[in-house]
């Protein structure tokens, strides 16, 4: 394996300052449209590589039968839940027509936070195979809520050659048949032992993660990783950068980065990092990973941190990237990023982008409660050292406390997108708390939500204008997580999660990370349940009530073969559909 890297410091602000107009910018390609995505499978986090969370291929399931879903099956796998592992299992992704020794099958895989591989059969829930891969790295810090230790990513399919894609908590990159498990890749070494990675994405066959929490622990001496993190966790003010964190003991921390493994060449695969920082402020955030943009660009969010394109520091931004992670193309910076640093309020979802209005546009959003349109011909808009220009920016839909943690608020993990028959384009997000006082009155609601909502705002385009118009809200939800929409249905779920993270114990002191603060952050406030609701009014068509009583976070409705798959904290898969089980 041979492995580049990038220089942190001139390129890079050059790189920012003076961003390239490439073909990249200058002649947008479309995105992936129904005749190009997978024929009903969901290969990856948010579905596509664009992140829409919308399965364009979706038939079964309608408006008109979604009431009548059923639980199918259920099925428990073997990694155990523990408090530190919010996630126990990833998202789950989904191929069809897999040959495997017992015929064609439908297999929905996902990964274990106990490094376990699982491939279930879509019609019945068995198990066909499991693989896992023990880590014989010892950590040098103690597992956290915040830092698990754990697998994290959402797999990503490459069904052309009938391989899953998969990083362990050892760092590695790994690739298993679908048909069996077997190993198609040396284990391969692409981001820290233990870091948190996002869910990957495969690109022109490139495999892309992001990591940015800092829980990854580099022991190698010879990594290019140990050279880029330079900068203390604790050594920018808080005022620029949001409250003071403990200093970390141990093993030097990742940087922020994207890491792209290119494997045209199995035997041969390359790797190439880039980063967003050189510690552990302004890392990538978003569940989804990268997200792809014209010819094959790179689109990531960061979270707080400095903003500082000289010292290779890039907080609150949006960032294009080249192919393969190899150099900044341009970038968006909000005029009031050091105010979200200062709260808290820093992006925390995937890009998506869509074509609208004959533009290629990306949706940014984050915790400030406002979902931003970028042209991915020019994220920021003005001349090219300002970088703060949206196309549009959206109003604020919620989070008028301007609240980060304490609760968490806003939009976190991911957002969606879908067109009508007939060419409306509507955005779905996730918000926690309560809608803001200042957005103009929605035209559906369907109750009070004090504690969250899906939102649905319509864009519109009145020549070169858009505008995003409030639509619909759903009925309350607690912690509910990143929608998915098919068939003119939109798919969400109260996680049912602890929106407070750092609650001090009865007498004032700290919970501690590892063990009282993991168990609080662990106790779910209310059970999860699946919704269904009509994409273009809100109208609840489906709830699952109390018929799930555990919880979970990071999870990701899958919808395909017209079934609704979801996975629960105490290591359970579900199937929904709506006709009768088949075994």
């Amino acid at each position: 394996m041979s492995k580049s890297h990038l220089s942190l410091l001139p390129f890079l602000a050059l790189a920012l300052l003076s961003p390239p107009r490439g073909d990249a910018q200058s002649t947008p390609s479309p995105v992936v449209t129904a005749a190009s995505a997978p024929a009903n499978d969901w290969p990856t986090y948010g579905y596509d590589q664009e992140r829409t969370g919308w399965n364009r291929a979706e038939t079964t399931l309608t408006k008109d039968n979604v009431s009548k879903l059923k639980m199918q099956w259920s099925t428990q796998l073997s990694t155990p839940p523990t408090n530190v592992a919010l996630s126990t299992l990833t998202p789950p992704v989904l191929a069809s027509a897999v040959s495997t020794s017992d015929g064609t099958k439908n297999l929905l895989l996902l990964l274990g936070a106990d490094d376990t591989l699982f491939a279930l059969d879509v019609n019945s829930g068995k198990v066909l195979w499991q693989k896992t891969y023990p880590n014989p790295i010892k950590p040098g810090r103690a597992a956290t809520w915040l830092c698990s230790n754990t697998a994290n990513g959402a797999p990503v399919i490459d069904k052309a050659n009938g391989v899953v894609y998969f990083i362990t908590s050892d760092g590695k990159l790994r690739s298993a048949s679908l048909s069996d498990g077997a190993e198609r890749l040396k284990p391969t070494d692409m981001v820290a032992p233990f870091t948190r990675s996002w869910g990957l994405n495969f690109i022109d066959n490139v495999v892309y993660t992001t990591s940015g929490r800092g829980c990854g622990e580099i022991i190698d001496p010879d990594s290019p990783l140990l050279a880029a993190e330079t900068l203390s966790p604790v050594s920018t003010p808080a005022t620029t950068r949001g409250p003071p964190r403990p200093q970390v003991t141990g093993p030097p921390i990742d940087p922020g980065l994207v890491s792209a493994m290119d494997v045209h060449d199995p035997a041969h695969p390359n790797l190439t990092y880039f980063y967003t920082s050189n510690g552990r402020p302004s890392g990538p955030w978003g569940r989804g990973g990268v997200t792809k943009g014209p010819n094959n660009t790179l689109l990531l969010e960061t979270a707080d941190g400095l903003y500082d394109p000289a010292a290779g520091q890039f907080g609150i931004s949006v960032l294009m990237l080249a192919p393969k992670a190899t150099r900044l193309m341009d970038s968006f910076t909000p005029k009031n990023w050091k105010y979200m640093n200062s709260k808290d309020l820093d992006w925390s979802a995937s890009p998506i982008v869509f074509q609208f209005a004959g533009k290629t546009l990306v949706a940014v959003a984050g915790k400030e409660g406002v979902v931003d349109l970028l042209d991915t011909s020019d994220l920021g808009g003005g001349p090219p050292e300002n970088h703060s220009l949206p196309l549009y920016q959206g109003p604020q839909l919620g989070n008028d406390a301007a609240l980060g943690t304490q609760p968490s608020q806003g939009i976190w993990g991911g957002i969606a997108t879908y067109e009508t028959p007939d060419g409306k384009r509507f955005i779905y997000v996730p918000m926690w708390g309560p809608q803001s006082k200042k957005v103009a009155a929605f035209k559906y609601t369907n109750g009070p939500i004090p504690n969250g909502s899906i939102m649905a705002v319509q864009v519109i385009a009145d020549g070169d204008k858009l505008t995003e118009v409030p639509t619909w809200t759903s009925p309350d939800m607690i912690m509910p997580d990143p929608p998915v929409v098919a068939n003119g249905v939109v798919y969400a779920t109260q996680t049912g999660g602890q929106a407070l993270q750092n609650t001090p114990l009865p007498d004032g002191s700290r919970r501690d990370p590892t063990t009282t603060g993991a168990l609080y952050r662990a106790t779910p406030v209310s059970n999860l349940i699946l919704y269904a609701f009509d994409a273009e009014t809100g109208k609840q068509l489906y709830s699952s009530g109390k018929l799930i009583t555990d919880w979970v976070h990071f999870g990701e409705p899958v919808v395909a073969l017209g079934k609704v798959f979801i996975v629960t904290h105490d290591a359970h898969v579900y199937a929904f559909g709506v006709s009768a089980r088949r075994h």
